[in-house]
C-alpha cells in the first residue's frame, strides 16, 4: 500500500504534456554525434528548472582514449560534454536513468517529408531525427525526476538522470560518467524497446578488412588477380562464421532469424573501370553472443580469415589485413528480478494490466558500459521501435512517450520512495 501511495503521488505530479514538449525541444536542437554542446545546454537548464542538482562537466577525451578499456569511437571529437542531474542524497538505494543526446546523420535530406529537426506532431506521431533514438526516452527520464521532485516524496536514496554523448559510435559519454565516479544500485537505459524489458543485449564489434589483388588491363583480366574475387572467398567464410556464432541461440533471442549478425556495410575497391582491382577495403560489424567475450569473437574472426586464406593460393601468400576500429560493444546480461527491475515490471503491469515482455536486443548500447564499467546492473526499457531508429522520417508514437513516462515515474517512486 505504501508503494502504491508513493506511485500515486508521483503520477499526480507528472506533467506528460511537458514531457512531450521537452522531447520536441530536444529534437529541434541538431546534435549529430560529436556536436552535442547546444543540446546539453538545454538538458542542463531543464534539470535545473526541475530542481535537481546539476553536474555539467567536460570529459578529458585524450585521457579516456588512452584508457585500456576505452570503448572506441568512429567520429573524431575534441570534446565530450556530460550532464547529470541528481535528486536526493546517498542512502539505502540509488537509481540511474540514462539517455543519450547524440543522433546519427540525417542522410539524404531530400528524402525527408519535412525538416529532420521539425519535431512536428502529425497523426499521433512525433517526427524528427532522434525522436525515437532516443530523445523521447531522455525526456521521459527527466520528466520522471521532475515528478518525484514536485511530489515531495521522501526518498531513501538518490535518483540520477544521465544525459550522455557518443552512444552512437561507441559510448564515450557513459564511459566518462563511470570514470567520473557515477555508480548506482541499478539503471534504466531508456532506449527504444517498444516498452519491452531487455535484460540481455548482444555485442557488436566494428572491423575493417584490406584485401590485395594484382592489377592488369581489363582486356587481359585473366593475367590479374581481382581483389573483388578474393573478397568473395573471404565473405563466404565469414558467412560460415555467422552461422557458427548463432548455433546456440539464447532463450531471449529466439524470435530473431539471426541473433548475432555479421554485416559488411561498406566496400571500396579499384581505381579505374578498365583495370583489374588490386585492392579492396571493407568495413562491417560482427555480433557478439550473450555469454561470450568479445576477445573470443575476435579470435574466431581471425581464425576464419586465416582458414579462408589457407584455402586459396593467392590469399595464402597475401593474407587479408584485419583491423578492429570504432565502437566495440561487449555483450551483457543481468538478472531481471533485481529489486529495481522488479519495480519497473510492477509499474508496467499496473499501467497495462500485463507484465512487460522480456526479450533480448541484437544490438549494442550503453547498457554494457553501466554494467562493466560503472558496476551498475542495467536494463533497456523505453518508448519507440528500434526499426524507426536511424530511419528517414524517424518517428515515435506520442501515446507511447506518455505511457513510458508514467511507467518510469511509478517505478522510480516504487523503488526509491520511503
Amino acid at each position: 500500500m505504501i508503494g502504491e501511495r508513493a506511485e500515486t503521488r508521483a503520477l499526480q505530479a507528472l506533467d506528460t504534456n511537458a514531457c512531450i514538449k521537452l522531447a520536441q525541444d530536444l529534437v529541434r536542437v541538431p546534435s549529430v554525434t560529436g556536436n552535442e554542446r547546444a543540446v546539453q545546454d538545454l538538458v542542463a537548464l531543464t534539470l535545473e528548472e526541475a530542481g535537481l542538482e546539476v553536474d555539467r562537466f567536460e570529459a578529458d577525451v585524450s585521457r579516456l582514449k588512452a584508457h585500456p578499456r576505452f570503448p572506441g569511437m568512429e567520429v573524431e571529437r575534441t570534446e565530450a560534454v556530460l550532464v547529470a542531474g541528481t535528486l536526493g542524497q546517498k542512502g539505502e538505494r540509488s537509481l540511474i536513468l540514462n539517455g543519450h543526446v547524440d543522433v546519427v546523420p540525417v542522410g539524404d535530406r531530400q528524402a525527408w517529408h519535412a525538416s529532420p529537426w521539425s519535431a512536428h506532431i502529425q497523426a499521433g506521431r512525433l517526427y524528427g531525427r532522434g525522436a525515437c533514438d532516443m530523445k523521447a526516452g531522455l525526456a521521459v527520464g527527466i520528466s520522471a525526476a521532475a515528478a518525484l521532485k514536485k511530489s515531495g516524496l521522501p526518498l531513501r536514496g538518490r535518483l540520477i538522470v544521465q544525459s550522455v554523448v557518443g552512444e552512437e559510435d561507441g559510448g564515450i559519454g557513459t564511459f566518462a560518467m563511470a570514470d567520473h565516479g557515477y555508480r548506482a544500485d541499478a539503471a534504466y537505459v531508456l532506449e527504444p524497446t517498444r516498452l519491452r524489458l531487455i535484460p540481455a543485449q548482444a555485442g557488436a564489434l566494428s572491423f575493417r578488412l584490406r584485401i590485395s589483388g594484382r592489377a592488369a588491363h581489363a582486356s587481359v583480366r585473366y593475367e590479374g588477380i581481382s581483389a573483388i574475387d578474393k573478397f568473395e572467398v573471404v565473405e563466404m567464410r565469414l558467412r560460415q562464421l555467422e552461422r557458427e556464432l548463432n548455433q546456440k541461440p539464447h532463450a531471449l533471442f529466439l524470435d530473431y532469424p539471426i541473433a548475432y549478425a555479421l554485416n559488411i556495410g561498406r566496400v571500396r575497391s579499384g581505381s579505374w573501370s578498365s583495370t583489374v582491382p588490386d585492392e579492396l577495403e571493407c568495413e562491417g560489424r560482427v555480433g557478439v553472443p550473450v555469454g561470450m567475450a568479445s576477445a573470443e569473437v575476435r579470435r574466431l574472426f581471425a581464425a576464419a580469415l586465416a582458414d579462408a586464406a589457407q584455402r586459396d593460393p593467392w590469399l595464402r601468400e597475401h593474407p587479408p589485413q584485419l583491423e578492429w576500429y570504432g565502437g566495440q560493444f561487449d555483450a551483457v546480461e543481468v538478472d531481471p528480478d533485481l529489486p529495481a527491475f522488479a519495480a519497473l515490471r510492477a509499474a508496467h503491469a499496473q499501467e497495462f494490466d500485463v507484465p512487460p515482455e522480456l526479450v533480448g536486443a541484437p544490438y549494442g548500447s550503453d547498457m554494457r558500459l553501466l554494467v562493466h564499467e560503472a558496476e551498475t546492473p542495467a536494463i533497456l526499457y523505453g518508448p519507440g521501435d528500434i526499426r524507426q531508429a536511424h530511419a528517414t522520417d524517424e518517428w515515435i508514437a506520442v501515446d507511447e512517450i506518455v505511457q513510458a513516462a508514467r511507467v518510469v515515474t511509478a517505478a522510480a517512486a516504487r523503488y526509491l520512495a520511503t
